[in-house]
């Protein structure tokens, strides 16, 4: 059975009515407009804040502005890049953070001019750097990390962290835009000694008689964050006079292989055992110079780069590795030649600091 509704108390009745008047809800709802019209204006002035900071010029190269964005951009990959090798807390604390600062400015200010180099040998070809094409381009690029990162809000939050703003983004696309597109001017200048579907076979010949081509295999020892890199050192150390004790240069590889398939070694590239063919100009400089410098069947000492040590051995060349790995080792040596155009303009691409640049403190900056 339905339950009747309690009766109203008599005192009740006699009450003045409560209702609200019609001007006060007007008032209540203007007010409340206004509350979230101030919320919007001051999230886009925010933004607006944001947006004119980020386009403000820090420095100039070779007659091109370089924004706050990308000064930011490089300065936050570095803090990370820094981080991840001195540890996760260097920055927090002022006096430690203070003993990475020259290594810090040195990095961001060498690192700074590299679209520009870019830019500049574009120019140089009349490669245009804006078109509808890039546009499109740019504009897939983008839809395809949306798509990765699963959501517009996960792509925003992934730029962020990444120190970088959407216009910094677009802008990087399209210098790797006007690179491919120097490439392709120069492989149909003919500005190449080889191309892949004229003369492969002289260039397979060149990789293995021209002496401008060493083929080697490596232990690498990471000095991971929290790890002793004298440690590391002595280690590497070891595993070279190791690998010189050996007999013969067979039973050397074979040792090579057992470092190679352990948990020494860092580098999981390295685990096939087949080693790589590459020239100068494409790995770091103190790895290719103690490479060039071996005798086939030689060890080296340990090289040490920034990141760990490098313990590496010369191969003898093999023309079947060279023509099962042809297809990339020509794109390797494309890499070359084109990094070999574009580095003629770096001299002329120095960076200065705008008088609001100057005023920046690379170590504030998030």
């Amino acid at each position: 059975m339905k339950a009747s509704r309690p009766p109203i108390p008599a005192t009740a009745k006699k009450k003045k009515s409560r209702r609200v008047k019609p001007w006060v809800i007007v008032v209540i709802a203007v007010a409340l407009v206004l509350c979230t019209v101030a919320g919007v204006v001051a999230f886009n002035f925010n933004t607006w804040r944001q947006n004119a900071q980020n386009r403000k010029t820090v420095a100039v190269c070779n007659g091109f502005e370089i924004p706050y964005e990308e000064l930011r951009f490089l300065t936050v990959f570095y803090k990370t890049q820094m981080a991840e090798q001195y540890g996760d807390d260097i920055w927090d604390n002022p006096a430690v953070a203070e003993t990475y600062r020259e290594k810090l400015e040195k990095l961001v200010k060498d690192n700074l001019n590299q679209n520009y180099v870019v830019l500049s040998a574009a120019k140089q070809l009349g490669i245009a750097t804006s078109s509808k094409t890039v546009d499109n381009y740019i504009d897939q690029q983008i839809d395809a990390l949306k798509a990765e990162c699963g959501s517009t809000k996960a792509y925003k939050k992934f730029l962020n962290e990444n120190g970088m703003s959407e216009s910094y983004l677009r802008f990087t696309l399209s210098v790797g835009f006007v690179e491919s597109a120097i490439h392709y001017t120069l492989l149909d200048s003919d500005s190449y000694q080889f191309r892949y579907e004229d003369n492969a076979n002289e260039f397979v010949k060149h990789v293995l008689t021209s002496g401008e081509y060493v083929r080697t295999l490596h232990v690498y020892i990471e000095n991971a964050a929290g790890e002793d890199p004298a440690a590391n050192l002595a280690t590497a150390q070891k595993i070279s006079d190791n690998l010189k004790d050996a007999e013969s240069i067979s039973a050397r590889r074979s040792m090579l292989s057992t470092y190679i398939g352990s948990e020494i070694n860092d580098d999981l590239m390295t685990v096939t055992g087949d080693g790589y063919y590459f020239t100068r100009g494409e790995m770091v400089q103190a790895y290719e110079d103690a490479s060039f410098a071996l005798e086939i069947g030689e060890v080296s000492d340990p090289v040490v780069c920034s990141g760990g040590n490098f313990v590496i051995m010369r191969l003898e060349p093999e023309e079947t590795y060279v023509q099962n790995n042809l297809k990339e080792l020509m794109d390797a040596y494309y890499g070359v030649c084109l990094n070999d155009y574009i580095e003629v303009f770096r001299p002329m691409c120095d960076v200065f600091f705008t008088e609001y640049g100057k005023t920046l403190d690379l170590l504030t900056i998030q």
